[in-house]
């Protein structure tokens, strides 16, 4: 495993993203910062003032350690999610709900492709 974001600079697609993750996932997160991801509409708080158990940066880290597992779609990321290493150490402070994991994962359908460009920009940066 490689211990700088080189591998990263290369990247042209968000499956060849995810696929560099699974395999430099340590680089991926030392180096990258998700807080971005709160600029992000969809993210944003509910106007009917609940907020989000949460944090998105928090989840998407939980994403790709999924990703990395081989494991997708909501029910098995969630429950990959409730292993308590895995919550705990991705900074959740409670495993997600199946439904905190498909209304996240609905949310980054609408700007996977703005946050990949963002997580390359920030890769190539440094």
């Amino acid at each position: 495993m490689s211990s700088t974001t080189a591998t990263l600079q290369d990247v042209a697609s968000v499956d060849d993203f995810l696929n560099v993750a699974a395999t430099e996932t340590v680089p991926l997160f030392e180096h990258l910062d998700f807080e971005f991801l709160l600029e992000y509409d969809v993210f944003a708080p509910s106007k009917r003032g609940r907020t989000r158990v949460h944090e998105p940066p928090d989840l998407f880290c939980g994403f790709l350690h999924c990703y990395y597992e081989n494991v997708y779609g909501t029910r098995p990321v969630t429950r990959e999610l409730q292993h308590s290493l895995v919550w705990y150490y991705y900074g959740l402070d409670k495993p997600p709900s199946r439904d905190t994991v498909d209304r996240f994962l609905t949310d980054l359908e609408h700007v996977v492709d703005d946050v990949f460009d963002r997580l390359v920009e920030q890769a190539a940066a440094r």
